[in-house]
């Protein structure tokens, strides 16, 4: 994971955060409020140029988590959303939203979060994180879910996320995945994701990282 690259810019309410290295142009920022979000500008992001509220709502929309906010008369402002979630995205990465902790191989909590956008092509520069390097890869996927023979019911509560060295993601708590089309969903309170790009049950590991000599940390 390379370090962050983060920059602040202020209004008189909310001061939006920006992680360059997370950003992967998703482009809901742009899209949903051109007039705070102007690449062409120079501060790129004007924070009063919109409503708090209305800013707020467009910052919870990007999937990387690379925007967040924060409020000058409240400690925490942002919300966690009350259902952790995995949405897969064709072609491309893993959406999650959530109480999202996020650990390495040897327990080790890396960053809680709300957002994030998870590489599982394997070619990632910024793993554990997508940093759009699948299409370069032509990483190919639909990004459809295998047929759930036991519906589970999904606990409540955090979200473990670890990522086993050289290996998957492993999913501990509560979790709904929904296929890249929205058509299917799983509920699952423990599984494994792919993260090498090789498996053959996409988006889950089958084992397939071993064969292939997979590695990350």
């Amino acid at each position: 994971m390379q370090s962050a690259r983060i920059f602040e810019f202020k209004g008189k309410i909310l001061t939006v955060r920006y992680d360059v290295k997370r950003c992967i142009h998703a482009k809901e920022c742009v899209n949903g409020l051109p007039r705070v979000f102007d690449p062409k500008k120079r501060p790129w992001i004007e924070p009063d140029q919109a409503d708090a509220d209305e800013l707020a709502a467009v910052i919870m929309r990007c999937p990387t988590g690379a925007l967040h906010y924060s409020h000058t008369e409240v400690e925490s402002a942002e919300t966690t959303p009350d259902e952790n979630t995995l949405q897969v995205c064709k072609d491309g990465p893993l959406y999650l939203r959530g109480a999202l902790q996020l650990h390495n191989a040897d327990g080790e909590i890396l960053m809680q979060e709300n957002r994030v956008a998870l590489c599982r092509c394997g070619k990632s520069k910024n793993k554990p994180f997508c940093d759009n390097t699948h299409i370069d890869a032509g990483f190919s996927d639909e990004g459809a879910l295998p047929q759930q023979t036991t519906p589970e019911s999904a606990e409540q509560g955090p979200l473990k996320l670890t990522f086993l060295r050289n290996g998957p993601i492993l999913a501990q708590g509560g979790l709904a995945v929904h296929s890249a089309d929205q058509k299917n969903s799983c509920m699952h309170n423990k599984t494994a994701f792919c993260r090498c790009g090789a498996s053959a049950n996409k988006p889950y590991c089958d084992g397939t990282h071993n064969s292939i000599g997979f590695q990350a940390e």
